[in-house]
């Protein structure tokens, strides 16, 4: 395994008992049996690291989704499965770190569905992106904001939270984009 992903594996988890705040690279590096240099030859600091994290991360099955029940329940099981590092992250002054990677998911997993319905093959490419950011925002703040809020946290309640949208909602934003071109 390479040595960045070393100490990726070593932050998540440290960062499931141990305050993001809390946690050094002496820390890091007595985990993964290097020296400080290696530390420091691969990250400016615990936050680059952090950065790395999130832009390795994969949420299993986000890539095969059918309707945004399916991307919802996704990622929800993802926190799930990382739970206390990600309520770590939440807790920290690198929450949007966590925000950015919920929305860019969102965001890639709802342009596959939109770019799936057979209405917005007529949409430039652009008005697909453009649809596919905003309910891309959406969903990632309403998500994050239930996992931040809320004590008990189950797949179902934040099904519920989020469920003034569905497929139909995105179906109808195409229909108004192909509209608004055609006028």
């Amino acid at each position: 395994m390479k040595t960045e992903y070393r100490f990726a594996n070593a932050l998540k988890t440290i960062m499931a008992e141990v305050p993001l705040d809390d946690i050094s690279v002496t820390l890091l590096c007595k985990k993964c049996q290097v020296k400080r240099q290696t530390f420091y030859y691969h990250f400016h600091d615990i936050y680059d690291l952090l950065t790395l994290v999130f832009l390795s991360e994969e949420i299993e099955g986000i890539s095969d989704i059918k309707n945004i029940k399916q991307m919802i329940k996704s990622i929800f099981n993802y926190y799930n499965m990382n739970r206390a590092f990600i309520d770590a992250t939440m807790n920290s002054a690198c929450k949007e770190l966590f925000q950015e990677f919920v929305y860019n998911n969102c965001y890639r997993a709802l342009l596959r569905l939109i770019s799936a319905d057979n209405d917005s093959k007529r949409l430039h490419l652009n008005d697909r992106k453009a649809i596919a950011r905003f309910y891309g925002m959406a969903f990632s703040n309403s998500i994050v904001y239930y996992l931040s809020t809320h004590k008990t946290k189950t797949s179902d309640g934040l099904l519920l939270s989020l469920s003034f949208e569905d497929d139909e909602s995105i179906h109808n934003a195409i229909m108004k984009y192909q509209k608004r071109g055609q006028a």
